[in-house]
């Protein structure tokens, strides 16, 4: 059984750098991760064939840390009952090609993601 969009599991990591190549040569070589640069999004290289999913992108600003995206049913429940538990919300829902996502910074002051696939 995969655990793959199931809900309340780890869907995606994202993690952010100054120099791309510099962690794309880091993983490759440390964990044999191979990558495929973003078709929309530049500097942006997603892992393929790696037994993880995720990226390295370029680095936003300073603080930004790595980001684990949590399947959800419904992205819009979520940041309701998030908001009802004391968590704000770092980016709204946005839609991309393959669903929806959002941003959270729960009571502690972490930034989580949190994913809904389009069906």
């Amino acid at each position: 059984m995969t655990n793959e969009n199931q809900p309340n599991t780890v869907n995606y990591i994202e993690i952010p750098c100054d120099e791309t190549k510099v962690l794309r040569d880091f993983y490759s070589s440390l964990l044999g991760w191979k990558f495929e640069e973003g078709k929309d999004t530049p500097d942006y290289w997603f892992t393929s064939d790696s037994g993880i999913k995720g990226a390295i992108l370029k680095r936003r600003n300073v603080k930004q840390a790595a980001t684990v995206y949590i399947n959800v049913k419904s992205v819009d429940d979520c940041i309701a009952s998030a908001k009802r538990l004391g968590a704000n919300v770092v980016v709204g829902k946005e839609e991309i090609s393959e669903g929806y996502y959002a941003l959270l910074e729960d009571p502690q002051k972490n930034v989580i993601g949190i994913w809904e696939n389009k069906s």
